[in-house]
C-alpha cells in the first residue's frame, strides 16, 4: 500500500506472486496510464478519486544516483482513509506479507498495522524517507512491524527513534552497522525477523531470525559495481520484492536474500522502477 508500494507491487508480479495493490488514483492521465502499465498486478482495489490528480514523482538522476527528488501527493492524502483499509481487510486477512510503505497518512498506517496484528499477518516497512521513517512510531503500532528496509540515513533516525545513541560513522561499512545491531539488538530490532540496512555501494547489513528463532547477521555485498549502474530508482524496492517473493516461496532467508541481491542487480542496469528483466525464473 502506497506509492513506493506500486514499485513492489511491478516486482512481486514479474516474481509470479499474486499481489494486490491498494492505494487512490487521480481520474486523470497519469492515473489512466497507471491503469494501462499495471497489468502485472491487482489493481482492482485502487480507489479512482474524480477531480484529483495522480501522485507524481520526479527524479533528478546524476550518473546513476537519485541526487534530487520531488513528490506531488497532498491533494489525494486525503482521499486516502482508515475507511479505506477496513474495506480490504478481506485482502489483507488473506495475504502473505503485507507491504507497507511510509507515504501513507499516520491513520491508515495505524488502521493497518491493526488489521495485520489481528490476523497475525507479516508486515514489511519501508521508510521511503529519513522524515516519514517516525510516522511508524507515531502510529504505536511499530511492535506489529516484522521486517524493515531502512537505507543507512533512515536507520540512523530509526535508532534515534529506538533511544539508541549512534555516531554517524557506524553507516560508513555493513559490518558496524552489524556490530551495532548485534550491541543493541533488543532496542533496534523491536519485533521485526527481517530487517535491512542498504548502504548503497557499502552492500547492506541484514540481520535476521532463522527458522529456529535465533538471530543471525549477514553483511551482502552490493548487487552491482558503481560504473555499470543506469539508475537506482526502484533497485531496493526490487530488492525487497525478491526478499518477499523467496520466503513466501519457502526459500531459506539466506536464499531469499540472493533472490533480492538479483533482482536489485537487473533493475541497477534499468531506467524503470522494476526492471522488466524480473522473472519467476529467480525463484527456480
Amino acid at each position: 500500500m502506497g506509492g513506493v508500494a506500486r514499485n513492489h507491487a511491478d516486482a512481486l508480479g514479474r516474481l509470479g506472486c499474486d499481489s494486490i495493490f491498494i492505494s487512490a488514483i487521480g481520474d486523470d492521465q497519469n492515473g489512466q496510464f497507471f491503469r494501462q502499465h499495471s497489468d502485472r498486478f491487482d489493481t482492482n482495489r485502487v480507489k479512482v478519486v474524480p477531480h484529483k490528480p495522480t501522485c507524481t514523482y520526479l527524479a533528478v538522476n546524476v550518473r546513476g544516483n537519485v541526487k534530487y527528488g520531488i513528490v506531488t501527493c497532498e491533494p489525494l492524502l486525503s482521499c486516502l482513509t482508515p475507511s479505506l483499509i477496513e474495506s480490504n481487510e478481506d485482502a489483507l486477512e488473506s495475504a502473505d506479507f503485507i507491504l507497507l510503505d511510509a507515504n501513507l497518512p499516520v491513520p491508515v498506517m495505524t488502521r493497518t498495522l491493526e488489521i495485520a496484528k489481528k490476523h497475525e499477518k507479516q508486515v514489511w516497512f519501508e521508510p521511503t524517507d529519513i522524515e516519514k521513517t517516525k510516522k511508524v512510531f507515531d502510529t504505536g503500532m511499530v511492535g506489529a512491524v516484522t521486517a524493515a528496509s531502512p537505507n543507512a540515513n533512515e536507520f540512523l533516525k530509526w535508532a534515534k527513534l529506538c533511544h539508541v545513541s549512534v555516531d554517524p560513522s557506524v553507516i560508513d561499512s555493513a559490518d558496524s552497522v552489524l556490530e551495532l545491531i548485534e550491541k543493541e539488538k533488543t532496542k533496534l530490532l523491536l519485533n521485526t525477523s527481517v530487517f535491512v540496512v542498504t548502504l548503497s555501494n557499502k552492500g547492506s547489513a541484514v540481520a535476521y531470525r532463522n527458522k529456529l528463532g535465533q538471530l543471525e547477521y549477514q553483511s551482502l555485498p552490493p548487487p552491482l559495481h558503481m560504473d555499470k549502474i543506469i539508475s537506482v530508482s526502484g533497485a531496493g524496492d526490487s530488492f525487497n520484492s525478491g526478499v518477499i517473493a523467496g520466503l513466501v516461496h519457502n526459500k531459506t532467508v539466506v536464499e531469499s536474500l540472493q533472490i533480492g541481491q538479483e533482482c536489485a542487480r537487473l533493475t541497477l542496469q534499468s531506467t524503470l522502477a522494476a526492471s522488466e528483466a524480473i522473472s519467476s525464473h529467480l525463484l527456480a
